[in-house]
């Protein structure tokens, strides 16, 4: 028998001799065939959307069970899932958008202003009156009239307004125990206060940023929390509680997507979202006796104690963000 040459593949990422249909090494496939553009296109949808391919496999378990997902992650279960900060980044993304769209859509905030007196006589001939479409049969006398009164008004607000700068200002300077620093963050914030009251569109932009950013504070405060509650667990180490925080809040966005989703519905938008919102407030309690094995007099004692803690720090987080938007607006 005549000896013949056996020719082992190697991958073309990291040249590991194959032995199957995959590098064990790195993971890429062994033989990438050549498609059309439309088969590349369809890889970057399933890739964004699938997160790894995992999010089908996890989406069904982060609604009806989200412990289960953080009880198998700790085990070592961990291959047919989504990682807990990237679904909770994920999550987090989707909700934030849908949100601050909404908000945008209903209020109007980010439409371009109308333009104001001066810039509409600006582009008028010299001498010319300036439009009034509200009202076409106005004289001039009575136009001259109106707007010396307009103006007289707007003179006497802009002046109270100013005494109460001036006399917040003095009391904040003349203390002795405010420091400078606390001074000039009051300044800037009362600026603040102005500019969002003449356009809002910088606050609104400005909340579109931070306050995601300090929600981000939300899951790691929760898990210190579990620590505390959980201190006896002598097995769960810090990392184990933020797996539950992170999967718990990720299920958390979840619900509230789809509360918004459903809350745009015509005629049946108006209660149907309070399906998925009960089953929130379940799932929050029931996240610790799937994570944890906890009974459920415990998980309800733990819960109630958590949930109301968790509350006033949420509103402390948004009113943060809030906070730190007018002051960089």
């Amino acid at each position: 028998m005549s000896d013949t040459a056996v020719t082992q593949e190697a991958c073309a990422n990291c040249g590991t001799p194959l032995t199957g249909e995959f590098c064990w090494n790195c993971g890429q496939r062994a033989k990438e065939p050549r498609r059309i553009v439309i088969g590349l296109v369809q890889d970057v949808i399933v890739e964004t959307l699938a997160v790894d391919g995992k999010l089908a496999r996890t989406i069904a378990t982060l609604f009806l069970r989200p412990g289960r997902l953080a009880q198998e992650y700790i085990a070592g279960k961990r291959v047919k899932y989504s990682p807990p900060f990237r679904l909770y980044l994920f999550t987090s993304v989707i909700f934030f958008f849908i949100a601050f769209s909404l908000i945008s859509q209903y209020t109007g905030v980010e439409n371009p202003p109308e333009l104001d007196d001066a810039a509409v006589e600006a582009e008028l001939p010299e001498g010319a009156v300036p439009p009034t479409p509200e009202m076409p049969g106005e004289s001039i006398e009575a136009i001259v009239d109106r707007e010396i009164e307009e103006a007289l008004e707007e003179a006497e607000a802009a002046e109270q307004s100013d005494n109460f700068e001036m006399g917040l200002s003095d009391s904040l300077s003349e203390s002795d125990d405010v420091p400078d620093w606390v001074v000039s963050i009051a300044e800037r914030m009362d600026a603040a206060g102005d500019r969002l009251v003449d356009d809002p569109r910088l606050f609104f932009s400005q909340a579109r940023e931070n306050v995601p950013r300090t929600m981000l504070l939300a899951p790691i405060i929760y898990a210190f929390m579990l620590v505390l509650l959980y201190i006896y667990r002598r097995k769960f180490l810090i990392y184990d509680h933020l797996v539950v925080a992170l999967y718990m809040h990720a299920a958390l966005y979840a619900y509230l997507i789809v509360i918004l989703v459903l809350s745009q519905i015509p005629v049946v938008g108006g209660w149907i979202w309070l399906v998925p919102f009960f089953w929130g407030v379940v799932q929050s309690y029931a996240v610790l006796r799937q994570a944890y094995g906890s009974n459920w007099f415990s998980v309800i004692i733990k819960g109630l104690l958590i949930n109301t803690t968790y509350f006033v720090i949420l509103t402390v987080l948004i009113s943060a963000g809030l906070g730190l938007a007018l002051y960089n607006s």
